[in-house]
């Protein structure tokens, strides 16, 4: 069976990162034109600017999860600056006996809050879920949970909780469902052209939906503004680190098994190849991604440039060794390559010599357990001890 190279062996990141050889005002130089390029290659044009609006916020249950936390229901409306609509069903759980602000984890939902939020009560939606996404209580819930992870669909609320940190939840399909069929329609409620040769990917929505979280949690006083984080697993990890490339004020980005299209390089012939992805997904990405199918070799960049992008601020790789799809040798490799860049701002890189010895006392962190696809326990407790160690917890 195979298994991620425990030392990360394989094709170096290619191209070089522009800038470096004039220091930290060569890279600042050079960020302008590798945000164009990330968005002209793989993700398409970032969504216009918004207004955020709080229309309604109700306390679901002030003693959510065994006393630990105040669990609330927030209606956020979103007035794009060329006309377009959308909304947010926002679940915002906040650690009761909290003194003060305190740092939150963003963590967007493919299965719907009532799934993510293990809640009954929590009013129905009629969002469209993926196919995986089965009945909670059921018996293929139950088997997919063994496959895939205790913590796939709901995170450890209450442990996150006790760790003091906040959770904000939401539905991506509150905007942007994840399904090709109904992107164009996606993009037209926004007000988007779906035919514009850089339109956005889902992706891009997505992290753009990050963004819109933020803006109204930087209003709420129970939130430390300045410890704002994002996690996302798989395809939702890929778009929390194109939210933390292109916004600043996420101070921590967890990426779980992001791949192709995240955090692993496109020139390792060992994860999802490039034409396979964009076959499945053709929404996910701009269209001009597609066109680099079978021709890595040709893209003006690689994941390493989206790495470096986040520098200053702090980037949680989250891996599995027989997550070969995912390619965790690549990723580690892309890693290395961006770790220079946090030197440029007098601050470490990655402090660990291998793939197997995670440091949460550099910037990059990079976390692997033994098999497969999906959330577990001990990545939790990883995520958690980078976060504590971050944000000076």
């Amino acid at each position: 069976m195979l298994t991620a190279n425990p030392h990360g062996a394989g094709p170096a990141a290619e191209p070089s990162l522009p800038g470096l050889e004039d220091g930290l005002e060569g890279w600042r130089s050079a960020r302008p034109q590798i945000a164009q390029t990330l968005s002209d290659t793989l993700y398409g044009a970032p969504l216009p600017a918004a207004d955020v609006s709080m229309i309604e916020r109700e306390v679901i249950d002030p003693d959510a999860y065994r006393q630990s936390g105040v669990l609330e229901r927030v209606s956020l409306s979103i007035a794009l600056e060329n006309g377009g609509q959308g909304a947010i069903d926002l679940a915002l759980i906040t650690p009761r006996d909290a003194q003060g602000p305190v740092p939150v984890i963003l963590i967007p939902s493919d299965c719907g809050l009532r799934a993510q939020l293990r809640r009954p009560d929590w009013p129905e939606s009629d969002n469209p879920v993926p196919g995986y996404c089965e009945p909670s209580g059921s018996a293929l819930e139950d088997f997919a949970s063994s496959f895939f992870g205790d913590y796939v669909v709901s995170p450890p609320l209450e442990q996150i909780l006790r760790r003091g940190y906040a959770i904000a939840a939401w539905h991506e399909s509150d905007i942007a469902p994840d399904r090709a069929s109904v992107h164009d329609a996606t993009l037209r409620a926004l007000n988007l052209d779906p035919d514009a040769p850089d339109r956005p990917g889902v992706i891009g929505v997505w992290a753009w939906m990050m963004s819109r979280v933020a803006d109204h949690l930087q209003t709420d006083p129970r939130i430390a503004p300045d410890q704002l984080s994002v996690m996302g697993h798989s395809r939702r990890a890929k778009a929390a680190l194109l939210a933390g490339a292109r916004d600043e004020r996420f101070g921590v980005v967890i990426a779980h098994q992001s791949g192709t299209g995240g955090a692993s390089l496109h020139r390792d012939n060992l994860g999802e190849p490039l034409a396979s992805i964009t076959q499945s997904y053709p929404h996910w990405f701009s269209p001009a991604y597609a066109t680099y199918a079978d021709r890595e070799d040709a893209l003006p960049l690689d994941a390493h440039h989206l790495l470096a992008m986040i520098a200053p601020r702090s980037v949680l790789l989250g891996n599995a060794r027989r997550d070969v799809w995912s390619d965790p040798a690549g990723a580690w490799r892309a890693a290395e390559a961006a770790s220079p860049v946090w030197s440029l701002y007098g601050e470490d890189g990655l402090r660990q010599d291998s793939l197997e010895d995670m440091s949460v006392t550099g910037r990059i962190a990079f976390h692997i357990r033994p098999a497969t696809h999906g959330v577990r326990g001990e990545d939790w407790d990883a995520f958690l001890r980078f976060l504590d160690a971050q944000f000076g917890a």
